[in-house]
């Protein structure tokens, strides 16, 4: 299990270092661990030399000319930035904290091949769901390029499509959130399937389980979830912050993304209609992509806490009164441990949790969000942030009329 999460994690990490979110200093070590190499120049020329891009890229969108839509990416883009750099020691405690467990599991537990299939843990399937997605991004973005071929490709054209929709952040976040859920998940799983291997009733059977077989069995499964517990909170210091980011600039731009192209008129940019829907088209995916995102990490945060809390329905099913002291001293262990941890939820650090609550929330506060917009629709504000965006959208269309005289 340790040897397939590093070999996955791998990819995961080349990811958040690019973008940022981790320094390019950590690497995996021979002992497995994630450790911060302080003696190499060439690290911190890669941060500095990242960073200066990076800002670069940002002065160039800023000084183009001052678009909301615009200022909206730049932010959202530096808001993960520095969250996951806010969170890096977490994430580094994370990360450590999984391979130690692993490594605990091993001595603790005997391995046990288990009939349930996880698709998502294999390193060939992430290599598949990488590449999909990788596909997907170029995919879109070669796509919005044709729509709206601009004069030429310059500095800002690429800034432009490296800051714009469909959000080269929202990929790293969610497959790097996703990443940690599913093995979080793995692993409570493991040790709901290991408690099953335990004999009815926790009574010993002649030659198969001995009295202290079973004692030691449910202390080591009473640690590895307490352990596990610890992980997931580790999980909501390192991921909650990127959470509350993720959820609610989705939230934001999905609402102003489904306003606009319900009022946006596009007689106004003198195309036909087949023309329209060609280049409205992003706009709908990248909703959809925002829908999939969104419920894939809900769904898969519901599932861990399903699986964490699997265990006590597992402990109200044995009747103790009849067991032995030692074994109904680890029973009783088990479920003080667990009632001071049963409310221990994702959460996006405290504002709210992740589960499928969160969905109905979601929906609520977006119809309400778009009624409002629709009402306010000749509000000076909102329609100062329309006239804005219309005049972006202009702005790019007056290149690609630029082009296609040419």
């Amino acid at each position: 299990m340790s040897t397939v999460f590093k070999t996955t994690l791998k990819p995961i990490l080349i990811l958040g270092k690019i973008l940022g979110l981790i320094n390019f200093s950590y690497t995996l070590e021979s002992d497995g661990l994630l450790i911060k190499n302080i003696n190499s120049q060439y690290y911190s020329f890669l941060e500095i030399l990242r960073m200066l891009v990076l800002i670069l890229c940002t002065c160039i969108i800023h000084n183009h000319g001052f678009y909301y839509m615009n200022e909206f990416r730049l932010i959202k883009f530096w808001v993960v930035i520095i969250a996951g750099r806010i969170s890096e020691k977490w994430t580094i405690k994370l990360i450590n904290s999984i391979i130690e467990f692993d490594k605990k599991m091993q001595l603790l537990l005997p391995p046990v091949i288990f009939n349930d299939r996880q698709w998502l843990l294999s390193k060939t399937n992430w290599n598949y769901i990488l590449i999909s997605m990788f596909i997907y991004f170029i995919g879109f973005e070669v796509y919005q390029l044709n729509a709206r071929p601009p004069i030429k490709i310059d500095i800002y054209v690429i800034s432009m499509y490296f800051f714009g929709t469909p959000y080269i952040t929202d990929y790293v976040v969610f497959i790097t959130v996703f990443f940690f859920l599913v093995n979080i998940g793995y692993r409570f799983q493991t040790i709901n399937n290991y408690w099953k291997c335990l004999p009815d009733g926790l009574i010993a059977v002649p030659e198969e389980w001995t009295h202290d077989e079973i004692v030691m069995w449910i202390e080591d499964i009473r640690i590895l979830h307490a352990r596990l517990s610890e992980i997931l909170k580790l999980f909501n210091l390192g991921y909650g912050l990127l959470l509350l980011h993720f959820f609610v600039f989705h939230f934001i731009d999905f609402m102003i993304t489904f306003y606009v192209v319900i009022k946006h008129d596009f007689s106004e940019l003198n195309v036909r209609f087949i023309e329209i829907i060609i280049r409205s088209l992003p706009l709908h995916f990248y909703e959809l992509q925002i829908v999939i995102f969104m419920m894939s990490i809900i769904v898969a945060s519901s599932l861990i806490d399903k699986k964490k809390k699997k265990i006590i329905s597992f402990l109200r099913l044995i009747r103790i009164s009849n067991l032995p002291v030692d074994i109904k001293t680890q029973i009783k262990m088990f479920m003080i441990q667990l009632s001071i941890s049963e409310w221990d939820e994702i959460s996006a650090i405290g504002f709210f949790n992740i589960n499928l609550n969160l969905i109905v929330s979601i929906l609520v506060l977006l119809i309400t969000g778009i009624i409002t917009f629709l009402q306010m629709k000749n509000h000076s504000i909102v329609m100062e942030f329309y006239n804005n965006t219309l005049l972006d959208l202009k702005d790019w269309e007056n290149w690609y009329n630029s082009t296609s005289r040419q």
